[in-house]
């Protein structure tokens, strides 16, 4: 079995139509069968609950279709883990990356497991982050 740090993009997508839903959706099949694990930090929740707001908001889903999406999500076994506080303002900065980025990025590099994401290849964290991510875009 495989460990990968779980980003928001790639399980967004594993709900609503996105360019690279149906690879995302391959990763979903992959943990729920048991074959590989996914760890993410509590923000995960934080951010998935944002993204669904956002899309009601915008009238692209309905209220009741978002809370069923968070309520399916919430079940999802996901392992919760989190990195060091002390690390993120730090990987922000040498990554070139947001905050919130940086949660994610630092859960990668200090348990030395890969970065599975949906964020453009082109990013420079991703760029800077090279062999540890795997991307849903590709």
């Amino acid at each position: 079995m495989s460990e990968f740090v779980l980003d928001t993009s790639v399980a967004i997508a594993w709900y609503l139509p996105e360019a690279f839903s149906s690879r995302a959706r391959e990763w979903r099949e992959r943990l729920l069968s048991g074959a590989d694990r996914f760890l993410a930090p509590t923000l995960h929740f934080w951010e998935t609950a944002n993204v669904l707001r956002t899309y009601v908001r915008r009238g692209e889903i309905p209220e009741a279709l978002a809370r069923e999406i968070y309520e399916l999500h919430l079940e999802a076994p996901i392992q919760l883990a989190e990195p060091r506080r002390e690390r993120v303002l730090e990987v922000a900065l040498e990554y070139d990356a947001t905050a919130y980025d940086a949660v994610y990025i630092a859960l990668s590099l200090s348990k030395d497991i890969p970065f599975l994401t949906a964020e453009r290849t082109t990013t420079p964290w991703v760029v800077r982050l090279g062999e540890r991510i795997v991307s849903v875009r590709t």
